[in-house]
């Protein structure tokens, strides 16, 4: 166990496996933390244990620190043990969250680790069925006192209702804790036949378990949103005729589904893998959103814990072997990539299959759901041409190819013409900007400060609707936290000033990361992106145009922003999506602002009412609680700590 050559063999193995550098953290546990469970393992006499490290969980970019892989002891079947490895020596338990704070943390913590191991070894058994319920967890703290492990479990900590406490432990440094860490592993392990079991591990069929599937119908279809109509029924049908009526290896077929904003495509999506994981298809969604995939995973959790895991990421199944699933569900699938090599591969480990013929690849029933007017970056190819060329290049017959087209409106269902307004007025298909026609179905406003729309939106949310600002890519991106636990304000207009949406949370000042920053409460005082925006919607949208999109001369001009990605010969097309997609987020309004006083004379001139009149006549509405908002608001930097 030369700590040195493991951890550069764990470097290089990492790199080419998992695509990911590894952190100066992990190399200094791969030196310090394997050889303390070796020496157990052979203490205890299971040196013919097998042990896998930095093993995948199968469903995410998360791995699992140590798999040992055995026979059960009593039965002679596959028994399996995770191990979580902590360095941690002190440490202190958060109350309410169970976070851990221990050295290297900061104060937000991390999560607890039995849960951690926990959550690790139900995922396994969500993906290899054959594992049914032969697992534990063990979580390693091999530095740490018998005082400080004791923080750790109950009573002193509680745990999450559904960690079987029975099939976890928890050991420290303490001689008498590794003895009896060898006496469980011996209950639960034997050597015996413990490499044909790791060969059965490999060649397994990755795919969720009748169990999982079961758990997602439950979760996916006891959601409340909205009822499927006409056209979205009709593909569902379609799709799931396609399932029942069973294909062969060389008769997969390939759904490419298009639709607008708001015409339901994520719904049907959702829809479509509850009722394939009701009927016991092996059925997965994708998507290429952090921020999207996210809000998914904690939609479901809370209605059906574990089968967040169903959700993952287009790039996830790059080396699924051949119809390995039923069927994948590419969601916003005009986000779809080039590839799916990431930034960090060496050149050794890169490859040339495009990312959409890998997913075609791995399910029988590919089902891609675009709109081609997301497509915001010049490094994105999710098109139905670009699909449909590369199905046929895969050998696929042109009668196994549907296209089906969406129309119906979910979003803005009581305006349905705005989306063809603001379309004709950023000027798609040539299109001239024309005169707004006011709605009672859906409030559009023009600001002509930011501060002004920040008003209304404010007031809007301490009426319990939800709203978020959104910009253009025109203004610098400090990631770096500020002294105090506070953003940068990088967004400078005037006066006014807020910063850009976090990339990692900062619980102490109830700050969301970007991949929660559409769907926390406290997101709010943030300005969000592309990014963090695309695919997600709230009741109220405020929409900042920057300089990268300006009528000037009786035409739009786009320039250079931020963005390197939004560059290149088609700016023009992509910085344009970017602001048709901000500004269909509001299911029942949107209020504009551009930088460019030119652009602002466009809006006014179409008619766009002002917000200013709207605020005045919310504030008549709710006289006293617009007081008390205007109040809380009296200040000269904005609160990053709360809302109303």
């Amino acid at each position: 166990m030369d700590s040195e050559h493991l951890a550069e063999a764990l470097r290089a193995g990492v790199r080419r496996t998992f695509k990911q550098v590894p952190r100066e953290q992990e190399l200094q546990s791969w030196r310090a933390s394997p050889k303390t469970v070796a020496k157990v393992l052979v203490d205890a006499g299971l040196g013919e244990v097998i042990v896998l490290l930095e093993m995948s969980t199968l469903a995410s970019d998360a791995r699992i620190d140590m798999l040992l892989v055995g026979s059960h002891p009593e039965c002679g079947e596959l028994s399996v043990v995770v191990v979580e490895n902590k360095q941690w020596s002190q440490l202190h338990v958060l109350r309410g969250t169970r976070r851990v704070v221990h050295p290297g943390s900061g104060p937000e913590g991390s999560q607890h680790p039995v849960e951690q191991a926990w959550d690790y070894c139900r995922t396994l058994q969500h993906h290899l069925p054959m594992l049914h319920r032969r697992f534990h967890g063990l979580v390693n703290l091999h530095k740490a006192p018998a005082e400080e492990v004791a923080k750790l479990v109950p009573p002193a900590c509680g745990l999450r209702s559904e960690v079987d406490l029975a099939r976890m432990r928890i050991f420290g440094s303490a001689p008498d804790a590794r003895q009896e860490m060898g006496e469980f592993l011996a209950s639960v392990l034997s050597g015996e036949n413990a490499a044909r079991h790791r060969r059965l591990i490999d060649q397994a069929h990755v795919r969720p378990s009748e169990a999982l599937m079961l758990a997602a119908q439950e979760a996916v279809r006891g959601r409340a949103l909205f009822t499927l109509l006409d056209e979205q029924r009709t593909a569902v049908d379609r799709v799931f005729q396609t399932v029942e009526e069973g294909f062969t290896e060389n008769n997969k077929q390939v759904f490419i589904i298009v639709g607008g904003p708001g015409t339901g495509k994520s719904v049907l999506a959702l829809e479509l893998l509850g009722l394939l994981s009701a009927v016991g298809s092996a059925a997965v969604h994708a998507s290429g959103s952090n921020a999207f995939a996210r809000a998914l995973r904690e939609h479901v959790k809370g209605r059906r814990g574990g089968v967040e895991s169903i959700f993952t990421y287009f790039h996830q199944h790059r080396r699924r072997t051949r119809n390995h699933l039923d069927v994948l569900i590419c969601d916003e699938a005009h986000r779809l990539r080039k590839d799916s090599n990431l930034r960090y591969d060496s050149v050794e480990d890169r490859s040339d299959t495009p990312q959409i013929q890998e997913l075609i690849n791995a399910a029988r029933v590919p089902v891609f759901l675009l709109d081609p007017r997301q497509v915001v970056r010049r490094d994105e190819v999710g098109t139905p041409e670009e699909i449909r060329r590369i199905a046929l290049e895969m050998g696929i017959a042109e009668g196994n190819i549907h296209s089906i087209e969406l129309s119906l409106q979910f979003r803005q269902h009581l305006c349905p013409e705005y989306v063809s307004w603001l379309e004709d007025l950023l000027g798609y298909e040539d299109a001239a900007p024309r005169p707004w026609e006011p709605s009672e179905g859906f409030q559009l406003l023009r600001a002509d400060h930011p501060q002004q729309m920040e008003d209304y939106l404010r007031l809007q949310t301490a009426l319990n609707r939800t709203a978020r600002i959104t910009a253009g890519y025109c203004w610098k991106w400090t990631k770096k936290v500020q002294p105090g636990g506070r953003l940068a304000n990088d967004i400078r207009i005037d006066a006014w000033e807020r910063p850009w949406n976090a990339d990692k949370p900062i619980r102490k000042k109830k700050i969301p990361g970007k991949d929660m920053w559409a769907t926390d409460p406290h997101g709010f005082e943030q300005v969000g992106c592309i990014y963090t925006a695309q695919s997600l919607d709230w009741d109220y949208t405020g929409i900042i145009m920057g300089r990268d999109y300006t009528w000037h001369g009786g035409r739009w001009l786009a320039t250079k922003n931020e963005d390197p990605a939004a560059g290149g010969p088609d700016r023009h097309q992509l910085v344009r999506n970017i602001y048709r997609v901000l500004a269909t987020r509001g299911k029942y309004g949107a209020i504009i602002y551009s930088t460019d006083p030119g652009t602002r004379a466009l809006l006014a001139e179409l008619g766009v009412p002002p917000v200013a009149q709207a605020k005045t006549v919310l504030d008549k509405q709710h006289h006293a609680l617009a007081e008390a908002v205007a109040r809380a608001d009296d200040r000269s930097t904005p609160t990053q700590d709360g809302l109303f």
